[in-house]
């Protein structure tokens, strides 16, 4: 098990990134608007789980609707990128929506990877809506004893 220094900011952050998402999320759904707003007009990131099991990491983002060419994964400087783009529906025009929850348009999320992943083994599914990445960790070699001679 590899460990991990604990980092005081890093609570900061996820409370700062999710405090973003509610005024986001509220600011589309401003009544005060007089229309039908949508999340894609603030950008919106899809909702991720990320654990740990065993050997590896495991994030899943819900991704409804899309296929896998509307999605792309990159590892880019120790970051894992996940980009893609939800297009609105073209047989329904905007002016017809009484209400929009659903975002549409690009979506960007990045990761930070701990330096115990081993980014060549990374692999990605999409089943059911659902985006699976599996980001295996390193093999560390086993502990061993080595007898050192004083001279």
């Amino acid at each position: 098990m590899a460990i991990q220094r604990w980092d005081p900011l890093r609570d900061l952050r996820d409370i700062r990134e999710r405090m973003n998402r509610l005024f986001d999320d509220a600011a589309a759904r401003d009544p005060r608007a007089g229309r039908a707003e949508t999340v894609a007009s603030t950008g919106w990131k899809p909702p991720v789980d990320v654990f740990e099991d065993g050997e590896r990491y495991i994030l899943r983002a819900d991704l409804p609707g899309l296929s896998t060419s509307d999605v792309d994964i990159e590892v880019e400087n120790g970051t894992l990128v996940l980009r893609g783009e939800r297009k609105p529906d073209a047989a329904v025009p905007s002016e017809s929506y009484l209400r929009t929850e659903r975002p549409h348009g690009r979506f960007s999320l990045q990761l930070a990877l701990p330096p115990s992943i081993d980014r060549h083994g990374i692999r990605a599914t999409h089943v059911a809506g659902v985006l699976e990445v599996v980001l295996p960790k390193r093999k560390e070699d086993a502990p061993s004893r080595i007898k050192v001679q004083v001279q």
